[in-house]
């Protein structure tokens, strides 16, 4: 026997609300109040309602069709010290220009939110975003790998770019840079290059969550025990005066393990190498993990843009169905990075096949 769908209508009106308060309540949407959302779902789940998936597929579509208009504002909460540093970062610009373009695209406002202007805590900074009717924030990169937030996301729709905010726990988007390095190793590999070192900072390792040199390890354990190059990492951050101070370490790993190429986030390198009559790349081939910084060098363009854009389809997605919150299981959206060729390669010799073979 044909049994009729409960329709949204019956579990309002068995709610005792108005049916779009059922759809928000059903959303878990915190416009509406936890003690009538929590009533109205378990009155939902009671009558057995479940979404028409052709009307929820029929109003997908109209959407997409129809022009889009001005829905609400999402923020993006810079959490820099100073204003500017959260703006003037390559890497940043590049994903705010794809996070405002695709929100743009959907209709929605996209403002920054300074976390650390004067006055503010993490308090008033809640109260300020819901006073505005703003419920998505976009995190992107934090000052340094593990930061933690004393920031109650509960009541909005969050996601961050990049592994470096720990606390709270949200889902993320950012490039795929365990496969980045992979992708370096091989294009380097196919150049014929076989001693390949490693340069860089040990806190752009920790902000990745060590995915940029666990291929490097592996890459290195699959050699000879002659052919190894150990990586060479810079205790502390990538910035200027703490760079400096590794250059004679440098030289002197250089000189003892003579790699032929180098893969590194570290750009001072090819000053130093060539204050130490090393032609780049005749004597030594380097290649960047991030283009942005280097964009003359052969390396990975990281597609900061597309980060973005996915972060912001992302988090409207979730604003949307009606998810706040920390998520229980957090999701990991990876961007493929894609190889250039620049200035700063150049052939060895024949594709190293042996090496190239444990990669596949």
């Amino acid at each position: 026997m044909f049994t009729p769908r409960v329709t949204l209508k019956q579990v309002a009106l068995q709610a005792g609300v108005h049916i779009s308060t059922a759809w928000r309540a059903l959303k878990n949407d915190t416009y509406v109040e936890p003690a009538k959302r929590a009533k109205i779902r378990a009155i939902a789940k009671e009558l057995g309602y479940t979404p028409d998936p052709m009307l929820t597929a029929l109003s997908n579509y109209r959407r997409k069709q129809q022009p889009q208009v001005f829905q609400s504002t999402l923020a993006w909460v810079n959490n820099f010290p100073v204003r500017r540093e959260g703006r003037d970062l390559g890497n940043i610009q590049g994903y705010h220009a794809g996070a405002l373009r695709f929100a743009t695209q959907m209709g929605f406002k996209l403002e920054e939110f300074w976390l650390a202007e004067p006055g503010m805590t993490p308090r008033r900074a809640r109260e300020v975003l819901l006073a505005r009717g703003i419920r998505g924030l976009v995190f992107p990169p934090q000052p340094l790998s593990g930061t933690e937030l004393a920031f109650d996301v509960e009541p909005f729709a969050a996601v961050a770019i990049g592994y470096s905010l720990t606390t709270p726990r949200l889902h993320v988007v950012g490039n795929h840079q365990h496969n980045a390095t992979l992708q370096a190793l091989r294009e380097l590999a196919q150049l014929g290059h076989r001693r390949i070192g490693m340069v860089s900072a040990t806190e752009t390792l920790r902000r990745a969550n060590h995915s940029f040199e666990s291929p490097y390890h592996f890459f290195q354990s699959v050699q000879s025990e002659a052919q190894r190059v150990p990586l060479f990492s810079i205790p502390g951050r990538d910035e200027p005066r703490n760079i400096a101070a590794a250059r004679d370490d440098f030289l002197a790993w250089f000189k003892r393990h003579k790699p032929t190429a180098i893969i590194s986030h570290v750009s001072e390198i090819r000053t130093w190498l060539e204050a130490a009559d090393k032609a780049v790349p005749d004597d030594v081939s380097l290649a960047t993990l991030s283009r942005v910084f280097d964009q003359t060098w052969s390396g990975i363009d990281q597609q900061e843009e597309q980060i973005g854009m996915r972060a912001v389809e992302l988090l409207v997605s979730l604003f949307q169905n009606g998810e706040r919150g920390s998520p229980a299981m957090p999701l990991r959206m990876l961007i493929e990075g894609r190889w250039c060729e620049g200035d700063t390669t150049r052939r060895l010799g024949p594709p190293v096949t042996e090496l190239l073979a444990k990669f596949a």
